[in-house]
């Protein structure tokens, strides 16, 4: 018996010592094509902790990039039947950190998920340059789930503070925030909320994973709305005495692009 305990705990020595002590980089050549459109750059660390100068995004429609991309294995996430890392990098004027875990049957949940972000770096994802922004932005998610590489579902809320349309119509918008909700049958209800700007917004949007959206959002102009503000309000929808528009919407999210 104190041969086969001592033959077990070699082996989880020999198992811990690799984790700890192996090199990433020759792993990360090893799956680069199983990576998909993800180019990594400046692979360091060992498998148990480690940085990646930059991960970057080589799809044209979403050309996201990351720097300082850091890990550490999280042994937890092996007793919920996966594995997972905690996970931090810094972007668009600011920083994200969460913990990552898949499951064996390939889903992925990223759970305590916080980040930052300045809304003029987020400009270039615009998939047309219509409008130009400023403001602050932090993002705190309880959970995104994604199943079969699609997003399942997502819990969280996101404020943007000091928030401000500087073209084509400069509007303060004072702090906005939404709020993400998962629903049954893959769906999403976002509540939105802006106050202390030239408009204040009241709403919600449902949004279901094939792209069908129901949107009614009330806009409420303030005293310190300008003509171009309140000219840009009435090309939403008409009206009522007090200045405010009723907008309201239905459709598909993937006609519009």
């Amino acid at each position: 018996m104190r041969f086969i305990t001592l033959c077990v705990l070699g082996l989880v020595s020999y198992l811990i010592a690799m984790v700890v002590l192996f090199p990433v980089a020759p792993v990360v050549e090893r799956i680069r094509p199983q990576l998909g459109p993800v180019a990594l750059s400046g692979v360091h660390g060992k498998l148990y902790k480690g940085v990646i100068d930059e991960v970057r995004s080589t799809d044209d429609l979403l050309p996201l990039s990351f720097q300082n991309v850091g890990w550490v294995l999280a042994p937890g996430t092996l007793l919920r039947g996966g594995a997972g890392a905690q996970i931090s990098f810094d972007g668009y004027g600011g920083s994200g950190k969460g913990l990552v875990a898949r499951a064996w049957d390939g889903s992925i949940a990223v759970t305590d998920f916080d980040i930052t972000a300045q809304a003029k770096a987020l400009e270039p994802l615009l998939p047309v340059p219509i409008a130009s922004f400023s403001g602050e932005l932090v993002g705190n998610f309880d959970l995104i789930s994604i199943v079969d590489n699609l997003l399942q579902s997502v819990d969280g809320t996101l404020t943007w503070s000091n928030a401000a349309l500087q073209t084509p119509v400069p509007t303060a918008l004072g702090e906005v925030v939404v709020v993400i909700e998962s629903q049954e049958q893959q769906s999403h209800v976002v509540t939105l909320n802006a106050t202390g700007g030239d408009i204040t917004m009241d709403g919600s949007v449902t949004l279901t994973q094939s792209g069908d959206f129901a949107a009614d959002v009330l806009f409420t102009p303030t005293p310190s709305a300008s003509p171009d503000v309140l000219n840009g309000l009435r090309q939403m929808g008409r009206a009522d005495e007090q200045g405010r528009v009723r907008f309201q919407r239905q459709g598909n999210v993937n006609r519009l692009m």
